[in-house]
């Protein structure tokens, strides 16, 4: 399926030059024209374009304040906006910037240049539209657990009440102060009622999830009967962190149990009863039958969280088996990114929440370039990001890829940087470390997973980044072995690293100009692809 493009433009020789640019390009675009501003929300609607490309020309003087109602309309808000202008005047592009445009291209326009940010500006508008539908999810299971029936309790490692949710005061029939009042501070006050004392020291010491029954007298004299689950949990380092308590009104069970009992003493002598008692099982089983499937849907969320937050592979195993073995891969490629000057770069914004948006928005992007490139990303630590090549699907191309991936992450902040510069902004500058070697991965913690990898080869690639120079990518020997064929490196010579020793480094200049589709070598063409698919 063509990608939808629409040209908001009164040139007729920008138009005729992007139409012919994009037909002679390897992917295949479908293109609207508008030249009149009344139409713009209703065609863009329309059409439904991927992404706009808008003549910083267009209605002379208007065209920012265009932009600005196409981003404000809800209709069209999320669809991405390249602008074509002159950059000769900077201060028009700032216009346009505060005016919601997501990206620009100078004039006169490169062929390659308007296909590179067509396709990213394409493919950042989908992930954005990913992101805010999951966004939208994750907020409806929080909002879910916070407003959900049964009680909900997190209680400190020293037997504090930390938290409850709305359930909690619907069960017990009053605020926690009161609930506090009756039955005291600290679940682990030896005062406190020994049923629920021996299972919240059963729960602490061993290590054990706990069930256990109450009864409990509401403010206004009214009996219930609560069961809880006691859950405990721990840190990172298996530390006990707190308790986690879920609690069930199980008055209405009781009744039952005891409403059985009695017909059960009199069965024989009330057979008259008989298909009453009939319709109070039908109706029980009903009853269960609609929990059963509640819980079937509940189930199918907490799976559909875990294969966000997780590799396919690595959830499915946690699904099945309820656990995943750590595995030990022969050969991987680990890359880590940071950011040079970071603390005084994070200095310069007053706005920390503009300073955490930058951060963000280069961690994303980071996050497109390894996917599209099957890399694994394993976490961010403050400025750094790790990924790795080659797990949990192993393959042999994973040299290429992370380094074709440094590439393009190494482009973009430069692209960035000039932006920066131009607008007069903070400067971004990142240092990228690569190296490739074995490694054991696998998955950490009970509550909260977490996937990630162990090994000297993540210390080594660590060692590299950090001995690389600003705007720079630093590959091991090892590394540069396997793809010195196909890309222009300078030997540095063996630099040391800290508790490792002296370690032969290269820098990684470009790809090599008969394997690159651009001038500057960041990005493969044909042949290398070709090479790389191979392995």
């Amino acid at each position: 399926m063509p990608y939808q493009i629409l040209l908001a433009s009164g040139s007729n020789q920008l138009t005729d030059k992007i139409t012919n640019i994009l037909s002679l390009a390897e992917d295949e675009f479908h293109v609207d024209f508008i030249d009149d501003q009344e139409k713009i929300i209703t065609q863009i609607s329309q059409t439904n374009p991927e992404i706009i490309l808008f003549d910083s020309k267009f209605l002379d003087g208007a065209s920012a304040d265009l932009i600005s109602i196409i981003k404000n309309d809800p209709k069209t808000i999320d669809i991405p906006i390249i602008a074509i202008a002159d950059f000769c005047h900077p201060e028009k592009i700032q216009s346009l910037f505060h005016a919601g445009a997501d990206d620009f291209i100078g004039q006169p326009i490169s062929d390659s240049e308007l296909i590179q940010r067509i396709m990213v500006g394409i493919q950042r508008g989908r992930l954005l539209s990913k992101l805010k539908t999951q966004s939208t999810h994750f907020d409806s299971i929080t909002s879910a657990i916070s407003l959900a029936g049964n009680s909900v309790v997190i209680i400190s490692e020293t037997g504090e009440i930390q938290w409850v949710n709305e359930g909690f005061k619907k069960l017990y029939e009053c605020p926690l102060e009161y609930f506090k009042n009756i039955v005291g501070d600290n679940l682990f006050d030896p005062k406190t009622n020994p049923s629920t004392l021996n299972a919240m020291i059963q729960c602490r010491e061993k290590g054990e999830s706990v069930v256990y029954e109450n009864k409990w007298i509401t403010p206004r004299g009214k009996e219930k009967y609560i069961q809880t689950n006691l859950t405990p949990i721990f840190d990172d380092l298996g530390n006990f962190a707190h308790i986690i308590a879920i609690e069930t009104d199980i008055t209405e069970l009781k009744y039952i149990q005891r409403d059985l009992a009695e017909k059960r003493d009199h069965l024989l002598d009330l057979t008259e009863n008989l298909e009453n008692n009939n319709n109070i099982l039908n109706a029980q089983q009903e009853k269960i039958q609609k929990q059963a499937e509640q819980l079937e849907v509940e189930k199918q969320k907490s799976e559909n969280l875990l294969l966000n937050i997780l590799p396919l592979e690595v959830a499915n195993a946690l699904q099945k088996k309820g656990k995943y073995k750590p595995k030990k891969f022969k050969e991987v490629s680990v890359m880590f990114a940071d950011f040079v000057g970071f603390s005084k770069i994070s200095k310069i914004y007053e706005n920390i929440e503009e300073f955490l948006s930058v951060l963000s928005n280069y961690f994303e992007a980071f996050d497109e370039i390894t996917s599209q490139r099957y890399i694994e990303k394993i976490k961010t630590i403050g400025d750094s990001y790790m990924c790795v090549g080659g797990i949990p699907r192993i393959n042999r191309s994973h040299p290429f890829d992370t380094v074709l991936a440094a590439l393009e992450i190494q482009r973009f902040t430069n692209e960035k940087a000039s932006l920066a510069a131009t607008n007069k902004q903070p400067l971004w500058k990142i240092r990228i470390g690569i190296h490739t070697g074995s490694v054991i991965a696998g998955v950490i913690g009970k509550q909260k997973f977490a996937y990630d990898i162990w090994g000297d080869t993540v210390n080594v690639a660590s060692r590299i980044e950090t001995a690389c120079e600003p705007e720079k990518i630093n590959i091991s020997e090892t590394t540069y072995n396997y793809i010195k064929d196909y890309f222009i490196c300078t030997y540095r010579g063996k630099i040391p690293a800290k508790n490792i020793g002296e370690i032969d480094m290269y820098f990684v200049e470009r790809i090599k100009p008969e394997y690159s589709e651009d001038s500057n070598g960041f990005i493969p063409n044909a042949a290398l692809r070709k090479v790389v698919s191979s392995f």
